[in-house]
């Protein structure tokens, strides 16, 4: 049995210290299952990259898929909300829920590690992945040490990861890996260096959700993915605990190759679903589209139409001040043109308050969290 890192006694702990990547003695192997799965998988990924090109404008979906990773890699945590209090809450007067406020978080720190990536060229790196903490932990406390790197022993279940003073070297090695090893495809890379993350453990929390957005990031970084529509925690959370299972078995039985096989059927899996959203989104949006024409007569008014419904696919939950800004009209003007797509049941009144009514663009949320 290949041996992935050993133990080290400190007092009374036993603390697990993982060995550096790559796999070795013996080194990792790709079968025939997972050479078949990894061809499967790098198919499915150009053919996602494929309609994200074909779609008019993509960056205005990337808010709600980036939003739909952040919703179930929190949810694998035990950390619950809908998508419609995500769009909802920055717009609402009420105190922020506690939950939705994490995921809203996680789109923060996904957001501010792609800026430094591919604005600033700045590796996937200790300051990245630190700062990503920083973003995801923003006002959970003192405990939490956003953007630092645990000061103290933890467990994890049956794990007791490595000490407090092991973790800046780990990562270091760990970077190393990411950037600079060519002995393994990028994409098992990306699957490899999540278990070896996982298992360092190096934050008091948050370890999970920074984990998977690594598995995005490094996608991209490895120009495999082209843009953030991926949300490989949809099978994660499907299947948590043979997720957790299989990342265990790589510290009890050395099996990497267990690992890799469900990784790489979360990413088809993924994939596939990404790729159907995509698409419907694309049908729903020429539907609409072909409504708005067949029913609004005024040329100027259905061209003002289609540019708010443009905008609605970025926010499907809005309200009239903000749609305001968006479209470059006054509020009496943007009033009335969401009345008339509240006529066309295209947008649902979803609060009545006088001062600030807000509306939701039902049939794009509800595709949005459809089960496929």
């Amino acid at each position: 049995m290949r041996s992935t890192g050993y133990y080290q006694n400190i007092g009374q702990t036993s603390y697990f210290i993982p060995l550096p990547l790559p796999p070795s003695s013996p080194d990792f192997i790709m079968s025939v299952t997972l050479t078949e799965l990894y061809g499967k998988a790098m198919l499915e990924l150009g053919q996602l990259n494929e309609i994200a090109r074909n779609i008019p404008n993509i960056f205005r979906f990337i808010k709600a898929y980036v939003i739909k990773e952040a919703l179930l890699s929190s949810a694998i945590e035990d950390i619950h909300t809908t998508l419609l209090e995500v769009f909802t809450q920055p717009l609402s007067d009420e105190l922020h829920d506690k939950s939705t406020q994490l995921v809203i978080n996680y789109t923060h720190a996904l957001d501010a590690a792609l800026h430094l990536m591919l604005k600033d060229n700045l590796p996937i790196s200790t300051r990245l992945i630190l700062q990503a903490h920083s973003n995801l932990m923003e006002g959970q406390g003192s405990y939490a040490q956003p953007g630092s790197y645990r000061n103290q022993s933890v467990k994890v279940g049956n794990l007791v990861p490595p000490p407090a003073q092991s973790i800046t070297q780990l990562m270091s090695e760990l970077e190393e890996f990411i950037n600079n090893d060519p002995t393994i495809p990028s994409l098992i890379k990306a699957g490899l260096a999540h278990v070896q993350f996982e298992t360092i453990h190096p934050f008091i929390d948050g370890n999970g959700r920074i984990g998977r957005l690594l598995i995005v990031l490094m996608l991209i970084d490895y120009k495999i993915l082209d843009l953030p529509i991926l949300y490989p925690s949809y099978y994660f959370k499907k299947h948590r605990n043979d997720y957790y299972h299989a990342l265990d078995r790589v510290r009890t039985h050395g099996d990497f190759e267990g690992w890799i096989q469900f990784y790489l059927q979360a990413i088809i899996a993924s994939t596939q679903d990404a790729y159907t959203r995509a698409r419907d989104i694309k049908n729903l949006e020429q539907e609409l589209e072909q409504k708005i024409l067949n029913n609004i007569i005024n040329t100027r008014t259905q061209e003002l139409m289609l540019q708010t419904l443009s905008v609605l696919f970025e926010s499907p939950v809005t309200t009239i001040s903000q749609l305001a800004k968006k479209i470059d009209k006054s509020y009496n003007t943007t009033a009335k043109i969401i009345d008339l797509f509240c006529q066309h049941t295209i947008l649902i009144e979803h609060s009545s308050v006088r001062r600030n009514k807000i509306y939701r663009f039902d049939q794009y949320l509800e595709l949005l969290e459809k089960e496929y």
